[in-house]
């Protein structure tokens, strides 16, 4: 027999071995090893948490001559009342778009940027700090000229 094979059997005889030895316990130190190895790799600067000795498994049994405290009376916990839910409406800074002459060539223009939560409101793509347009009323695609700048964006 080659030297390699040899050294292949010794070695998953002993890992073997090593594997069986303490199944007695009720653990299994090679999987726990590999998972701590694992943990350790994959999260280097956390330290694993003990787990509970099986030994000290039987509570403590009070000592008959200090005395006892008094019992602690059960807490309640105190509810408050949830508030009403009323919305107060936010003031909107909007401006109405106007139509935008239609263009007899096809024009590569920026649309307008939805407002969330504002449907037809846009934030225009030239004036975004100026307030909202208001494109209710328009379809998508149409031409609306920026109360803000003068410019013309399209409606999303």
């Amino acid at each position: 027999m080659p030297l390699c094979f040899k050294k292949t059997i010794l070695v998953v005889t002993a890992a073997g071995f090593i594997a069986a030895g303490d199944f007695a316990l009720g653990g299994n130190p090679v999987g726990d090893f590999f998972k701590r190895l694992g943990n350790s790799i994959a999260h280097p600067r956390q330290t694993p948490t003990p787990k509970p000795s099986r030994k000290n498994s039987v509570p403590a049994q009070p000592n008959p001559n200090q005395p006892s405290a008094p019992p602690t009376p059960p807490i309640t916990p105190v509810v408050a009342p949830a508030p009403s839910p009323v919305q107060t409406p936010t003031p909107v800074t909007a401006r109405v778009a106007d139509t935008a002459a239609p263009s007899k060539s096809k024009r590569d223009l920026p649309y307008g940027i939805p407002v969330p939560g504002k449907p037809g409101f846009v934030t225009s793509p030239f004036s975004s700090k100026s307030g909202y347009v208001d494109v209710r009323g328009f379809p998508s695609g149409t031409e609306v000229k920026d109360p803000y700048s003068g410019k013309t964006f399209l409606t999303p």
